[in-house]
């Protein structure tokens, strides 16, 4: 492809600084993990990172590295693929002779007794190898108890870092390599049977102990954490693939037993995300069981782990609402406090479920624990709900006045004013609901709408011409140009011709101008009828003469058809 990166043109391809930058890189190990797959150290100044690339016929179509370089192939990537580069020549044409290999030559020529001394000596210098060697070699590699892998593990890290709690990119790369080897067996056994508890106790031991010094170890290495996922993800793909539920079940429940955190307090979510996943996949026969031993374990521990039993009920909410039985499982759900999405989620089920005495039930315990009003919207919402279903109005006059106190409505003030008696309260609450709206008209058509509306209904009209400013839009004003007209012609003009255009007019005008000139000329023929055209025009000329092109959306309309005319 012409846009590609390889080996003979990154040097034209690429900015010619980031090439002077990455000459001042050394590359360091580098390794062919498989043909055309690179993985090296790159250091720079007294930092080191792991970049790897993968190149297809010598162009790269992969490239990684632990920077934080917004750049799609940063520095580091170059000295890396200039360090290929340099290596990559072609093979000649001759016949190669065989060849003897020194090391396996001299290893047959050497004193065996020499060689297990020697072997002995270095193994006591390199502790990472002679861990290695008694994994390949020791009786024991092929069963350990979960108490040895956890030493094992433990023993791969001081091999590497000693007792220090910070570790460099190459030292992390050589403790995850001696895990690899270590835990393999390990590994082995559980997929080739994860029905086998003994082989879940194992691998559980790994889990937690790599996991561990994920956050134990001070590093700038993402290998801890690639390699615990790596773990995760095979699990996952061993236990999708087994084929009988009864087994498949049993497996899960080896896991649903490890959710608490041993000691402390928590869930082990690498377990409980196991369980979202192979329920996402799983069949609905399956998803009942697995709801089954969430619901299980839950029961069993909620009360000695209150706090962390939260968890899992929501886990199991979410479940029961996709797997759609939540009716079996209604009874275990009760609210969380401040668990707002879940509290929503479980009082719609109720809903949809008919159990409407719960559900508000639920809503105004909710509200009452509140500090904040804020978090009441989502309840009062559904409170509206269930008393307009129920038709009780009498509550349902309650729920709207609260909700219009931040969400102004007009039919909804309606519907509360027509049963509420106009006291001294009620004064105190509509003026409370009217400032609301003022303070929202800004941003929501809905709100400066209601402010005009509630003028004209109380028959406030010096009110309402007040609130013909930058929030109100030419279609609200339309509404109320006649009774406006009535009221004071020559205060209404002044206004009119006079107000700043809302937001909402000028982004009407960018996006629909026909609907806008069509608004416009509505008020037009109404206003036109009081003054007549030729006066009509020479108001409009005047302010036109003074404001030119500052002048108003409906200034212009109405000049525009002088012009014509």
């Amino acid at each position: 492809m012409k846009d590609e990166i390889t080996s003979k043109n990154f040097k034209t391809k690429l900015d010619s600084e980031l090439i002077k930058k990455s000459q001042r890189c050394t590359v360091r190990e580098c390794d062919e993990v498989k043909a055309g797959d690179f993985e090296a150290y790159v250091d720079e100044l007294d930092k080191s990172y792991d970049v790897s690339l993968q190149l297809e016929k010598g162009a790269v179509i992969i490239a990684n590295c632990e920077c934080k370089s917004n750049l799609s192939f940063c520095h580091h990537k170059i000295a890396l693929l200039a360090f290929i580069a340099k290596g990559m020549k072609p093979a000649a044409k001759v016949t190669v002779s065989k060849k003897i290999d020194p090391v396996n030559h001299a290893i047959e020529q050497a004193d065996p007794e020499k060689i297990k001394e020697w072997v002995l000596k270095t193994l006591k210098k390199n502790k990472d190898l002679s861990i290695a060697f008694m994994n390949e070699f020791s009786d024991k590699s092929k069963n350990y108890t979960p108490e040895e892998i956890i030493a094992l593990t433990h023993d791969a890290v001081r091999a590497v870092i000693s007792k220090r709690r910070k570790a460099e990119v190459f030292e992390v790369k050589k403790i995850v390599d001696l895990w690899m080897e270590l835990h393999k067996p390990i590994l082995d056994h559980y997929f080739a049977e994860p029905a086998n508890e003994d082989y879940f106790k194992q691998v559980h031991a790994l889990i937690a102990t790599v996991i561990e010094y994920k956050y134990r170890i001070l590093t700038s290495s993402k290998r801890f954490e690639t390699y615990f996922k790596q773990i995760l993800t095979q699990i996952e793909e061993v236990l999708l693939n087994i084929r009988d539920d009864e087994t498949s079940t049993k497996c899960l429940s080896y896991f649903s037993k490890e959710f608490f955190l041993d000691g402390y307090a928590g869930i082990r979510r690498e377990y409980t995300n196991i369980f979202v996943h192979i329920f996402n996949s799983s069949s609905d026969q399956m998803r009942s069981k697995i709801t089954g031993i969430i619901a299980e374990i839950y029961q069993a521990r909620k009360d000695e782990r209150v706090e962390d039993s939260k968890e899992l009920l929501q886990l199991l909410l979410h479940m029961v609402v996709i797997n759609k039985n939540f009716t079996e499982y209604k009874d275990i759900f009760q609210p969380i406090r401040h668990a707002i999405a879940y509290n929503i989620k479980l009082i719609d089920s109720l809903i949809e479920l008919g159990d409407l005495s719960t559900a508000e039930t639920y809503c105004i315990e909710q509200i009452n624990q509140n500090t904040d009003s804020i978090y009441d919207r989502d309840y009062v919402v559904r409170l509206k709900q269930i008393y307009t279903q129920t038709k009780d109005d009498k509550k349902l006059v309650g729920v709207l006045s609260r909700e219009l106190l931040y969400k102004p409505n007009f039919d909804n003030y309606t519907f509360v004013l027509s049963r509420i008696d106009l006291d001294a309260q009620f004064k105190k609450w509509r003026n409370q609901v009217l400032a609301n709206a003022r303070q929202l008209a800004g941003f929501y058509k809905d709100a400066a709408d209601f402010s005009l509306a509630l003028r004209n209904l109380e028959g406030d009209f010096k009110g309402l011409l007040a609130y013909l400013d930058e929030h109100a839009d030419y279609d609200s004003i339309a509404l109320y140009t006649k009774q406006l007209i009535q009221y004071s012609a020559e205060a209404f003009m002044k206004r009119l011709i006079t107000k700043i255009d809302s937001d909402r007019d000028r982004r009407l005008k960018m996006d629909h101008p026909a609907k806008l000139e069509e608004t416009l000329e509505r008020i037009y023929q109404i206003v036109v009828l009081q003054y007549g055209v030729e006066n009509l025009m020479l108001i409009v000329k005047q302010r036109e003469k003074v404001y030119g092109k500052w002048a108003n959306l409906l200034v212009q309309h109405v000049g525009k058809k002088s012009s014509a005319s």
